[in-house]
Formats: structure tokens, C-alpha cells, sequence
């Protein structure tokens, strides 16, 4: 794969060699029950370029910023990948930033467009000017008139991402995040790690966890978009046991938050409603001492022997496992019994962004002109105000 392939080439090859396999895997909640949704390349690949021709013909222009406030999962994947087909910034803001900070990160750059899905993501941007965004209000409903309207745009104009691409060959097009700092004002940067996420192929099943503005899941989702391979991405901890044993995953990846309390969770794992052991607790530790190479007698030796049981609680075909903590030796000796490889990943130092000066923004041609509706969406807030507070989803 050439190393600055962009987004939508990735999109495109995938689409092609493997359009019927699964890309995005998510737990919906319905009425009181969860239920999984999924997409396949040819599908995923679909809906963003459509996105993406929408977000243009609602007056986006690459090289403007598009800041995204969605739930975790398979919406996010798709506005973050049609934005930056659409040769626009996204840029995701954790929810503990201080508003007055992100005023400031936002006054400084050129911000086209605000993805929310509700109005209870908004304060966070309330100290924001924003004169010249358009406030995109995300329900289903609204993302599918987005998409219809990509789509129709790009009938009247077949090679307008295709343009769009050539004339963002070498900037660089994944997602921002807003950092807070102690004692400092916080910074704009773009995460970059290196490790066992270059390593993803094709035929791998990952499973995700952690919130969209982790500098984890940000480079997490862009090695998926590079890999082709399966992902199922799960917000909190709480869903984790659930999503192995629908998922199946290859290769399980979590941020630090779950990483944290990943103890606890092997030992209150169950597996089809059961516990997998009356004493976990004993027989991890049984096996972290096995693997140090620790003598073992009589129970312990036997307790070690039974670690074996936990294998159908990560899935089954589990093959490597990424926390983005330090591995202690609980879990190390837990990988190591099961024939687990432990796979690592290196962040590189936080480089602060300016992202007024990054990009020269490009006013893409317009398309030929035919009679269209007068619905104007997404709406537009009003010059020279905050973001218009009397927006409903009703």
C-alpha cells in the first residue's frame, strides 16, 4: 500500500476486493434491547462517499474543519470517514475540555460544519463564535437527506471526489483531538503511534474499545481503514463480555479505561450465563506464577492447568491482545497460557496543530446547475452568533 494512500482509495479497494465482507460491527440498543447492526465494505464504502458529496453540496470545501459529537460506533465511523473524503478536517472534542478552551481552539480555525445528534453536545461549544458553520442536526432521518443529497450531486457531477482527492494528495486527512493540559491552554493535535496496528490484514476480526476522542481508538480506526479487516467497536467497559462473544474477535484492542479494570472482568466473566471458574481469581494468579516459572504443587499446580477454561470468554480464536496500559503480570501470564501474543504500541509525542495555517482551503467547482428543492440542509446558524440554541430534533 503506498504510504499516503488516501482515504478514499483505501475506501475504493476495499469496496472492490472485499465488498460482502463485514467492515463496522455495533450494539444498537431498540426498545429496550440490544441488537447488533453491521456493514460491509460495499455498504460502508456507499453511504461515505455519499456522505461525503453532501457535506460539499451543503458548502463544505476541503481543507475546512468539521467538528463530530456522535455516540461511539458505527455513525461516528461514517461521518469521520465522509468527512475526510470530502477533504475536510474532523475534529473531535473530549467532553471534559472547558468550554472556554474550546471557544478558543475553535475561534482560531475555519469550522464549516457541527455534526451533533442532540442538543445535549452542544454546551460544550457554546463559548464558540462559530459565524460561519452550519449546524447539522445527525438522526437517522437527517444523514440519510445528507446522503441523498450526496448522491444526486454526484450524478450531476461524476468526478467531483475524485477532484476533491487530487487536489488533497499530501495533506494529511485524519482526525484532530482537542488535548487538555495541566497549568498550560490545551492544544489541537493528530495522533500518531506506531507498533502492532500496522501489522492489522484483512482477514482479522478487531474488537474496539474506548470513546472516539482517544488518541487509542483515533489511530485504532485509522489502521482498520488502511487494513480492510473487521472491526466491532464498543464504548465502555460494561459491553465488552457481550461484544466477544458475538464478535469473535482475532485481535481485541482497549483503551486504558477498560484496560484498567480488565482484573475485574476476568474474574466476573461469564460464558453463556456461567461463570467460567469457581475461583478465577486463583486460577489466574495460579498461572501468572506457572508462567514466571514458579513451583507449583498439588491445587495450585492444578488450578493453573485450568486456565484453559477462560479461552471461551475472549471468543475462541483470540490471537493477540493490545492494552493501551502497562501489561502487569496477571494479564501477561493469562495471554502467555492461553497462546496469546501481547501486542504493543508506541504514541508518539503529542506535536501541537495549527490548523489555520496546515491547509489553504480549496472552493471545489460547482456542479452543473438543474431545478433541486429549496430545503436547505443542514440548517445555518446565524451570522455572526453562537450556535442557535432553539435547534430541535423534533
Amino acid at each position: 500500500m503506498p504510504v499516503h494512500e488516501s482515504p478514499l482509495s483505501r475506501l475504493e479497494r476495499h469496496a472492490r476486493t472485499r465488498a460482502l465482507e463485514v467492515a463496522v460491527i455495533e450494539q444498537r440498543e431498540r426498545n429496550g434491547h440490544s441488537e447488533w447492526a453491521s456493514f460491509t465494505w460495499n455498504e460502508l464504502y456507499r453511504r461515505v462517499i455519499d456522505g461525503a458529496a453532501g457535506m460539499i453540496e451543503a458548502g463544505v470545501n476541503p481543507g475546512q474543519v468539521v467538528v463530530i459529537r456522535v455516540p461511539t460506533g458505527i455513525r461516528q465511523v461514517e461521518l469521520e470517514l465522509a468527512t475526510r473524503v470530502a477533504g475536510a478536517v474532523p475534529l473531535l472534542l473530549p467532553d471534559h475540555l472547558d468550554p472556554a478552551e474550546v471557544g478558543r481552539l475553535l475561534d482560531e480555525i475555519q469550522v464549516r460544519l457541527v455534526i451533533v445528534d442532540h442538543e445535549s453536545r452542544l454546551p460544550l461549544l457554546g463559548r464558540a463564535a462559530l459565524s460561519e458553520a452550519q449546524l447539522f442536526e445527525c438522526d437517522d432521518r437527517s444523514w440519510e437527506r445528507l446522503r441523498g443529497m450526496g448522491l444526486e450531486r454526484r450524478k450531476r457531477q461524476p468526478d467531483l471526489l475524485s477532484y476533491v482527492d487530487s487536489v488533497r494528495t499530501d495533506a494529511r486527512s485524519s482526525a484532530v483531538l482537542g488535548l487538555p493540559r495541566e497549568k498550560s491552554q490545551a492544544w489541537l493535535f493528530r495522533p500518531e503511534c506506531s507498533g502492532m496496528l500496522a501489522d492489522l490484514r484483512p482477514d482479522d476480526v478487531v474488537l474496539l474499545t474506548g470513546e472516539a476522542t482517544d488518541r487509542f481508538t483515533t489511530v485504532a480506526r485509522d489502521a482498520h481503514l488502511t487494513a480492510g479487516c473487521t472491526m466491532a467497536w464498543v464504548e465502555s467497559p460494561g459491553r465488552l463480555e457481550a461484544a466477544l462473544a458475538h464478535v469473535r474477535p482475532t485481535h481485541v484492542l482497549l483503551d486504558h479505561r477498560t484496560a484498567k479494570v480488565l482484573e475485574d472482568l476476568l474474574a466476573a466473566g461469564q460464558v453463556d450465563g456461567v461463570a467460567w471458574h469457581e475461583t478465577p481469581v486463583e486460577v489466574l494468579e495460579a498461572a501468572s506464577a506457572q508462567v514466571a516459572e514458579a513451583k507449583l504443587k498439588g491445587k495450585h499446580k492444578k488450578l493453573a492447568a485450568e486456565i484453559g477454561a477462560l479461552a471461551p470468554w475472549w471468543g475462541g480464536r483470540l490471537r493477540m491482545l493490545v492494552l493501551d496500559l502497562r501489561v502487569n503480570h496477571t494479564v501477561s501470564g493469562m495471554a502467555t497460557a492461553l497462546g496469546v501474543r501481547i501486542g504493543r504500541i508506541a504514541h508518539h509525542p503529542a506535536v501541537r496543530l495549527d490548523l489555520s495555517r496546515e491547509h489553504e482551503v480549496v472552493v471545489v467547482p460547482a456542479a452543473p446547475k438543474i431545478e433541486v428543492s429549496g430545503v436547505d440542509l443542514p440548517r445555518r446558524g446565524r451570522a455572526g452568533a453562537e450556535l442557535d440554541t432553539a435547534f430541535s430534533l423534533a
